[in-house]
């Protein structure tokens, strides 16, 4: 018998490009609260997982998923030029 695999989400695969250990969860929670917009992580999971329909969810998670991103973008080439440089 086949099994149904549901295919990931586009946040999922965000998600999961992160990798394991990352704070990308903690921080969108927290810069909701900053906003005055109160959310569990579980209603942060459930947007990622598309359950959630509620978009600021969704758009503070990529706004820090980018933001995140950005920073290790930065950080391999700052890493890059000093191994050039040395």
């Amino acid at each position: 018998m086949e099994q149904n695999e549901k295919e990931p989400t586009p946040l999922q695969l965000v998600l999961q490009k992160l990798g394991a250990k990352n704070t990308v969860v903690q921080e969108t929670l927290a810069k909701l609260s900053d906003a005055g917009i109160k959310v569990s992580r579980s209603t942060i999971y459930q947007a990622i997982a598309g359950s959630n329909t509620r978009p600021e969810v969704a758009e503070t998670f990529m706004q820090v998923a980018e933001a995140e991103f950005t920073r290790r973008r930065e950080l391999a080439e700052r890493a890059r030029q000093l191994i050039a440089e040395a």
